[in-house]
């Protein structure tokens, strides 16, 4: 399989709706067969750790912190964008899976 596995992180405010939406992009990376690890975290891990993950989606309730987490982002070459209102809403983990796939390319 090599490295190509996609890591992917949903970041919240501190991770509980986000392990749960992280739950769903997985399953959905699972039916299509997809190499993707999901992890859920708060916005303070996300620092420690960003240069560990291939990219980072942002819960649309913490969007005041997308500034200093893009920074972060930027500086570990990872990048940062908001989920999708929609999907967040609905908790889709298909269309979440998604858009991760589009930043990475």
């Amino acid at each position: 399989m090599g490295n190509n596995k996609l890591k992917i992180i949903i970041l919240c405010s501190w991770g509980a709706t986000s392990s749960q939406l992280a739950k769903k992009v997985e399953q959905a990376a699972e039916k299509r067969e997809l190499d993707v690890e999901v992890y859920a975290g708060g916005t303070g891990e996300f620092k420690q750790k960003a240069s560990e993950y291939d990219v980072a989606l942002l819960e649309p309730q913490v969007r005041h912190l997308k500034k200093e987490v893009t920074k972060i982002g930027e500086q570990n070459d990872v990048p940062v964008e908001l989920v999708d209102q929609r999907a967040f809403a609905l908790m889709d983990g298909d269309k979440v899976l998604d858009q991760a796939l589009n930043m990475k390319k």
